[in-house]
């Protein structure tokens, strides 16, 4: 799959990411897709167990499949979540 972000930048998830990274986006993109706020969808990668969080250095230089969950995080920002208004 080629990522297109808001910059112009693609990422080519196959050339690009590891098996693990792009399993880990997967579900990435469901919980955006089925409408997780944007504080739950944090909680969901912003920790310590998956294959793209490495601490706090992970947001000062991001790898592609942090740069794809970050404009995740940017779509989901100003939205309501689906999940809260019990259409999720």
């Amino acid at each position: 799959m080629i990522y297109s972000l808001p910059d112009g930048a693609q990422i080519d998830t196959d050339r690009q990411l590891t098996f693990e990274e792009r399993n880990f986006l997967q579900k990435m993109m469901i919980y955006e897709h089925v409408g997780f706020g944007l504080e739950e969808f944090r909680a969901r990668w912003r920790t310590a167990g998956n294959p793209v969080w490495k601490g706090p250095d992970t947001l000062e230089n991001p790898g592609p499949a942090v740069r794809i969950i970050l404009d995740l995080e940017r779509k989901i920002g100003g939205r309501p979540s689906r999940r809260d208004a019990g259409t999720g």
